[in-house]
């Protein structure tokens, strides 16, 4: 929208109108104490408004003789391209808007059916260009194909953001639209929309704050921002919420770890991918980046909780992830894994070529009776049951087992040594020789753990001179101060790399890693604790000795001269006596 040659004055009514309503109508009355202070003819300034286009006039259908005003939004035309830094600081906006008032799965929401409707509407454009002979209709059917409907054949309707933002009444209507016209990619958003108490929130005490999210993201163009920025926008949201959602349960895995893995594994084209606690995706997702540009590659995951699985849906559409080739299924991978049919769409065996994840550390409730409810149990948990208070080598199973090639998996580092059931089962996958690798992280990287955690590597076609050893690799100092969060550490590009070479050379570094045979392991009771086998060397401190010297020198000068002083006063004592 331009601005019509309005004056300066009345730009700055139409703020003040906006910062009091936003896209929430009002009546002349509500205006007038408004601009009161500012302004002696409210009636011209709302009429200068409504000629420049910057508001509408509208009748509620119980009184149409009552007029209301409504602030117009922006249109493309004045809204403003963002590049990465402009959509994080909109992003840290908004999350200081919502706060602890509102859940932060809202902003992930608008962002999401701002960044659809943009893409969505350049998509038309360029079809456009390309179609001049197409009506309107068919251009619309047509950019239906190209990320999701948006446009109701049936109902003949558009549904977009600037077509419902300045009608909160229709805000809802619409994406619950979306997510009918696109039952299979956005199933159980909806369920989302009703968690986060969306709905509600346009009625309570804090629609003021919808009312600011919706006039945030009516100022900026998502049309043209690359994926990659929409959908690390989308991964610096979960990240920014992680410390405190981590409180109250949830767990998010750091982006750097999830890197790293895909430096382990190294995923390549033609391959499927699974992650059977996938939570929000983000480690799939970085599997496919590692790839490189325009993989061809099948995500699969699963998640116990359903809205944590449409995060992930979401997730995979703003990194611009076709969901043909990403499904997420809901449900306990544990006892129900649902991802195996689709597998066998693309692998006969029903079994992925790499599996990374980072389960629920010490899961309680795993026990013998409990995964025996698992039709497969007896090929998935064949090397034993663990008790009842950590399912970590449950996990580790199940990962084993539908995986063909190599896996990465975090688990806590007490998964190494602890007794017991876990012992027995850890034992035979020693002597199975499928542990490659183990890589000791550094304590407080985690957003709901302050210990440190583990990678294990798993490896089905290990090379001839990786057979029957393991590589220890104590990356427990690679670490540098997180950013944010001052408890807080995190993995550098250049710690995650000095990691994943010492991974590749298979050698020996002392202080750092080491490669140990399966019999030393044995003679340690099958202990795979790291700092068993590598421990860092200490750096001592470096001493010039020629500075030592002068300085204890200097020391000695001085107890002499304060020793002739004292000697002194003690021989003038003697004589007084």
């Amino acid at each position: 929208m331009k601005f019509k040659n309005i004056e300066p004055r009345f730009i700055k009514a139409y703020n003040l109108l906006m910062e009091k309503f936003g896209l929430f109508p009002f009546t002349y009355n509500m205006a007038e104490k408004v601009l009161k202070d500012n302004y002696e003819n409210v009636s011209e300034v709302l009429s200068k408004l409504v000629e420049a286009g910057l508001l509408e006039k509208t009748a509620k259908k119980e009184d149409k003789r009552k007029k209301y005003y409504k602030i117009k939004p922006l249109t493309s035309e004045k809204m403003e391209k963002v590049g990465k830094d402009k959509l994080i600081s909109l992003l840290k906006q908004g999350a200081d808007l919502i706060r602890t008032q509102v859940d932060y799965k809202v902003l992930l929401l608008f962002l999401f059916f701002k960044a659809i409707s943009d893409k969505y509407l350049l998509k038309v454009n360029e079809l456009k260009k390309e179609f001049k002979d197409l009506d309107e209709e068919d251009i619309y059917i047509l950019a239906n194909e190209d990320i999701l409907e948006l446009y109701d054949v049936e109902g003949k309707k558009l549904y977009v953001w600037h077509e419902v933002a300045n009608k909160p009444e229709d805000f809802i209507n619409a994406l619950n639209k979306i997510v009918e016209m696109n039952k299979e990619k956005l199933a159980g958003l909806e369920e989302l929309i009703k968690r986060t108490g969306l709905p509600a929130l346009f009625e309570n005490e804090n629609k003021h704050i919808v009312k600011h999210l919706i006039n945030l993201f009516s100022g900026v163009d998502f049309s043209e921002t690359p994926y990659d920025i929409l959908g690390d926008a989308y991964e610096w949201t979960l990240n920014y919420f992680a410390p405190t959602k981590a409180k109250e349960g949830e767990v998010y895995t750091p982006i750097e770890v999830s890197k790293l893995i895909a430096h382990l594994v190294e995923p390549k084209d033609d391959e499927v991918i699974l992650d059977p606690a996938c939570g929000s995706g983000s480690m799939l997702i970085e599997q496919y980046r590692f790839v490189g540009e325009n993989p061809n590659i099948i995500l699969v995951g699963q998640e116990r909780n359903d809205v944590t699985a449409v995060l992930a849906k979401l997730n995979f559409i703003l990194h611009g992830i076709n969901l043909k080739d990403a499904k997420v299924f809901i449900g306990d991978s544990l006892l129900n894994p649902k991802f195996e049919s689709f597998i066998k769409e693309f692998k006969g065996t029903g079994k992925a070529d790499k599996v990374v994840a980072n389960p629920p550390w010490n899961q309680d409730g795993y026990d013998e009776n409990t995964l025996k409810s698992n039709k497969k149990y007896k090929h998935i948990y064949k090397y034993g049951f663990p008790n009842k208070n950590s399912a970590d080598w449950a996990w580790v199973q199940l990962i084993n087992y539908y995986t063909e090639k190599k896996a990465g998996i975090v688990l806590d580092s007490g998964a190494l040594f602890r007794g017991g059931k876990e012992k027995t089962i850890r034992k035979r996958f020693v002597e199975d020789d499928l542990i490659e690798a183990i890589v000791l992280l550094p304590e407080k990287i985690f957003y709901n753990a302050q210990a440190p955690g583990i990678i294990l590597v798993l490896n089905k076609n290990k090379s001839g001179d990786r057979k029957g050893k393991i590589l220890f690799i104590n990356a427990s100092n690679e670490y540098i101060k997180h950013s944010e969060v001052r408890r807080l550490n995190k993995l550098s590009d250049e710690n995650i790399e000095k990691i994943a070479k010492a991974y590749k050379e298979f050698k020996d570094i002392p202080g750092f890693c080491k490669v140990v045979d399966i019999e030393e392991i044995k003679k340690n009771d099958y202990n795979l604790n790291v700092p068993l086998y590598v421990a860092p060397i200490e750096e001592g401190e470096e001493v010039d000795l020629k500075e030592v010297y002068e300085e204890l020198n200097k020391l000695h000068n001085e107890y002499l001269e304060k020793f002739e002083v004292v000697k002194g006063y003690l021989e003038e004592i003697n004589k007084i006596i």
